[in-house]
């Protein structure tokens, strides 16, 4: 019984000291600011421990009891230390409705457990072009191009595969973001110069007297004080120039000591999709253009960026327009900038830009007369062998009516391509380039005949041209009617004649357009001792300085330009001679006034429609209203479209040169009175059309019976069946033979190429020869380990003997550095079979040195980088050159004695020393 009380006691103290451990163990875990951030159910609910046995196998009660058991236990066994942690315990303040803060999580960061320190090598300092770009560097410093990246992928071309989109240009494009307007260079056409223009003098000098001559003599505005003007706008039908002359002016400012910044921006350039982004980019475009003084802004289709400001409008093109306008002329000087417009809509521009001080200048870029059409094609035909006659390109400028500039380039174009097609048809059938005689591919009349028939004007595609020339059939019965009606028109429109008259287009003649008048009186102020003040103010009463006297001669006038050509039905007069007229007048806009023009837009009434030509007609003076079959249009349309075309036609100057011309299809004596108050006959405004007289019905079917039906029928049968001609095929194009100093560039640019391919090289043996894995194959083998080696082996290769003729630049492309890495390998093979485990290591470890070298190859080899080295060594080839090392490295090298042993070895037919794997002796690679 002494013995289990002395065992139960045992049992006691051990309780209650574990007893202890646990309450201090607590009162550590839970501190106030835990306690006070427990909820409820924490507080209450505590953990229950795990039960424990005496050493007689009895469970403890009071390992499971409660907390108020505990606490009463703790007081029965007089421990003062728990006590007192209790009691602090229960001055707590209870509150079951406390919340605990609300903390975030916040993730710790992922420090790795070995982080790999890599030594700083050449190629962190130099990026050989030779070595790709990484595309998770790529991701990680472009980023914001991804989606852009994503959309032009899905808009990839048909015929493109994926080595051709990674190849050359479009890599490098992509990879500055050749979309970005911002970045994109343009690249200006260097032989457009202005006397490549033709039939635009007058806006030739303008410009010159914009730009040109205030670099050249600013003194003649110093003197009085002036700037020249700083803004013209360009607009007019397309293609008749607008875009060639600021080509031309950029070319212009180029030349010289002192050259001139040109800028051009197209008219959605500046646009962007973030709010004041447009703004921001205008304002730089005109930071840089200051910085960079003198210098041109060129604007094309400026209808898109400064469009009409409307309550329709969307605000941010408002934010837009008011932002240009502010910097065209708001409070700072704009300095020796000059902005230029171009656009096909002028009434599309704010008004606000329409004024001096920012477009001080409107230039209209109307259609070439046959003058002008004239001198386009004696330029684009200057370099041709034979020369066109001058007799033919008047009459082909006179056939070209409604043709702008592009398409008269558009026709030369198409001639010779005619010619081709009629000298030489073999070649559309042949896949193959045949021999050909350029000299023998002469154009004809017949050519550019053809040629007009395929090409439809640019101004004729939108809306058919009103005027035309006569036809030859129906030429010999009109032709003394309208020589007739052509007298007429020059007494009613004297416009007419001023413009058919003969003008030089060069540069004295319109500079000395305008007389001086030398006796005209001094507009300056006189001395005063000259005489007294009143006979000097009362001179100056009686005299008048500005007087307009002179401009009838210069420019003729008349009273209500107005004509209309009445008659039968069916006798031309709508058909063949009012086109004929307007092809006369080729060089005065034509405005159609119809009952399609007025009825064609459903978006206009016809009020507004015949309001909307009449505004255009009064603009582009002098111009031609043209209105066919007048009396049925009178009838066709509304009071109040009457009433508004009378209150147009009444609103125009009386001495405008507005020309109103008509055809009617009845008689002048059966149209309505309004009309017939329209076209007077005591004011010679009506041409009757007379029946065709006797002598030209009689030239009329002389030239149909006589000459036509008399001719033989063409042989046409016989001209097809006729053998082609067989063209033997063309001989390889001999190289050009390069100057001394072209041969020292390319074999400079090669030699650079070169270097780099050597310096990637270099790296992966590098990488290969520090590798332990293949420590085996870094140096050659030794001849007195293996005897019978170079038995085997006709050509033993090693990573050293590598690096060796890397640095004798033996490799001109990386096909021949893996060259020697797979004799490396295959000799590996060849002398270790697969029988012993150590000849299987090496055999294992000579194919993973072939797999990582071709590896290291494909992943960071730049293809066309590989491409240009085969070009390189191909051209090498053919250029007879043989690279050896005397000649790459003329003051020799220094060998290595181990290189020397071996070839000593060589010459010797000796076995070399090898460098045997560490457990496999007599094993070599």
């Amino acid at each position: 019984s002494t013995a289990e009380a002395v065992l139960q006691e045992m049992d006691n103290i051990n309780i209650r000291r574990n007893r202890r451990s646990g309450e201090v163990e607590r009162l550590r875990m839970w501190t106030d600011t835990e306690f006070e951030n427990m909820d409820m159910y924490s507080r209450v609910k505590r953990r229950r421990k795990s039960l424990r046995r005496n050493s007689y196998g009895i469970q403890n009660h009071h390992e499971v009891s409660t907390e108020g058991e505990e606490e009463e236990s703790q007081e029965e066994d007089g421990d003062i230390e728990v006590e007192e942690a209790e009691g602090e315990e229960n001055d707590r303040p209870y509150n079951l409705r406390q919340r605990k803060t609300v903390e975030r999580y916040q993730a710790p960061p992922i420090v790795p457990a070995h982080q790999k320190k890599r030594e700083n090598t050449l190629f962190d300092i130099h990026r050989s072009p030779a070595r790709r770009s990484h595309i998770s560097k790529m991701i990680k410093t472009e980023q914001c191009l991804l989606g852009v990246f994503f959309l032009l992928n899905r808009c990839l071309p048909l015929n493109f595969r994926a080595e051709d989109l990674a190849s050359g240009i479009l890599r490098e494009r992509v990879k500055v973001g050749a979309s970005l307007a911002d970045v994109d260079p343009m690249i200006v056409d260097k032989s457009v110069r202005f006397d490549s223009i033709g039939g635009l003098s007058h806006h030739i000098l303008a410009l010159k007297e914009m730009v040109v001559f205030p670099l050249l003599y600013p003194e003649i505005f110093e003197k009085f004080k002036i700037q020249p003007p700083r803004g013209c706008l360009f607009y007019g039908p397309p293609g008749t120039g607008k875009t060639l002359v600021a080509r031309a002016l950029a070319n212009e400012c180029s030349q010289g000591d002192k050259k001139v910044a040109f800028f051009m921006r197209k008219g959605a350039d500046c646009l962007s999709k973030w709010v004041g982004e447009s703004e921001r980019q205008l304002r730089l475009l005109f930071d840089q253009a200051y910085l960079m003084r003198p210098s041109i802004i060129f604007f094309d289709e400026i209808d898109g960026l400064a469009p009409v400001r409307s309550s329709r409008q969307d605000q941010i093109h408002s934010s837009i327009v008011s932002t240009l306008l502010a910097l065209m002329d708001g409070l700072d000087n704009r300095g020796e900038i000059v902005v230029i417009g171009a656009t096909n809509r002028l009434d599309s521009i704010d008004p606000a830009l329409r004024r001096p001080g920012r477009f001080d200048r409107e230039f209209l870029f109307n259609l070439p007369d046959q003058k002008a059409r004239k001198h386009i094609l004696q330029i684009h035909t200057r370099d041709w062998n034979p020369k066109l006659s001058d007799p033919f390109l008047g009459e082909l400028a006179e056939k070209c009516v409604g043709y702008c500039g592009a398409d008269i380039k558009a026709l030369c174009t198409e001639a010779a391509l005619t010619a081709l097609r009629r000298r030489y048809p073999q070649i559309y059938v042949s896949s193959q380039k045949l021999q050909l005689d350029v000299s023998s591919v002469v154009l004809s009349a017949q050519d550019f005949y053809h040629a007009m028939q395929n090409i439809v004007p640019a101004s004729q595609r939108a809306v058919t041209s009103s005027g035309h020339a006569l036809s030859p059939v129906i030429r010999p019965l009109l032709e003394r009617t309208f020589t007739d009606l052509l007298e007429v028109l020059h007494k009613v429109f004297p416009h007419a004649e001023f413009s058919q008259g003969d003008k030089s287009e060069d540069v004295p003649s319109l500079i000395l357009d305008d007389s001086e008048d030398e006796n005209a009186s001094s507009i300056f102020e006189t001395s005063c001792h000259s005489g007294s003040p009143k006979k000097q103010s009362s001179a100056a009463i009686h005299k008048r300085y500005l007087h307009f006297t002179m401009s009838a001669y210069h420019q003729p006038t008349s009273y209500r330009p107005r004509l209309l050509l009445s008659g039968e039905r069916g006798s031309g007069q709508t058909s063949h001679l009012a086109p004929a007229l307007l092809h006369t007048l080729e060089k005065f806009s034509v405005h159609r006034l119809d009952l399609p023009a007025l009825y064609s837009v459903s978006a206009k009434t016809p009020e507004e429609s015949c309001a909307q030509i009449f505004r255009e007609a009064r603009r582009t003076v002098p111009s031609i209203v043209y209105m066919p079959h007048i009396g049925d249009w009178w009838e066709a349309v509304s009071e109040t479209v009457r009433a508004t075309f009378l209150t147009l036609l009444q609103d125009i100057p009386s001495f405008s040169p507005i020309f109103l011309l008509s055809t009617s299809e009845s008689m002048y004596s059966e149209l309505p009175e309004e009309v017939k108050c329209i076209f007077r006959i005591q004011y010679e405004e009506v041409f009757y059309i007379q029946r065709p007289s006797e002598e030209d019905r009689l030239r009329f079917f002389k030239g149909l019976i006589l000459d036509e039906a008399a001719m033989p029928p063409p042989r046409r049968k016989q001209a097809a069946l006729r053998a082609l001609e067989v063209l033997p095929l063309a001989l390889p194009c001999p190289a050009r033979e390069l100057s001394e100093a072209e041969k020292q560039r390319m074999e400079d640019q090669e030699e650079n190429t070169l270097r780099e391919l050597r310096l990637f090289l270099r790296d992966v043996t590098k990488r290969l020869a520090t590798d332990k894995r293949f420590n085996i194959f870094s140096k050659p083998v030794d001849i007195e380990e293996v005897s019978d080696y170079l038995e085997v082996i006709k050509e033993p290769m090693d990573l050293s003997t590598v690096i060796t003729k890397i640095d004798k630049h033996n490799y001109l492309t990386a096909k021949d550095f893996l060259t020697d890495i797979d004799l490396i390998c295959s000799n590996a093979l060849e002398y270790n079979p697969d029988k012993d485990p150590g000849d299987k290591i090496i055999r294992h470890r000579a194919c993973t040195l072939k797999d990582t070298a071709h590896a290291i190859i494909a992943a960071e080899l730049d293809p066309e980088f590989n491409k240009m080295c085969e070009e390189i060594k191909e051209a090498r080839r053919k250029r007879g050159l043989s690279v050896t090392a005397e000649q790459i490295n003329p003051h020799g090298s220094t060998v290595r004695k181990t290189e020397a042993r071996v070839e000593e070895a060589f010459r010797n037919k000796q076995k070399p020393t090898m460098a045997v794997w560490p457990n496999s002796a007599n094993k070599c690679a």
